[in-house]
């Protein structure tokens, strides 16, 4: 989703992309907006608050898609845990 607005500068930890906004005009503007990924997962959280107001149903779907995603990469985490501690 990132990709059209930012440039890649680097890697981060655990999958983590490290990455700049480019461009001009709207398309900086949109970089600038998704290149933090702290303040992305702001803005996510309070669409997720106000769509709870309107559409109950549907946002509590769409959390518990997000929920099984959480527990997903904290397995992976685990796995990627126990495969170091094994290895060394």
């Amino acid at each position: 989703m990132r990709a059209p607005f930012t440039r890649r500068t680097g890697r981060g930890g655990a999958g983590e992309v490290m990455g700049e906004p480019r461009g001009t005009g709207s398309r900086r503007a949109v970089g600038d907006l998704l290149s933090c990924p702290f303040c992305t997962a702001a803005r996510a959280a309070g669409a997720l608050v106000c769509s709870y107001a309107v559409a109950p149903r549907f946002t509590r779907l769409v959390c518990g898609g997000l929920g099984a995603l959480t527990v997903s990469d904290w397995l992976h985490y685990a796995w990627t845990w126990t495969q170091q501690a094994t290895e060394d």
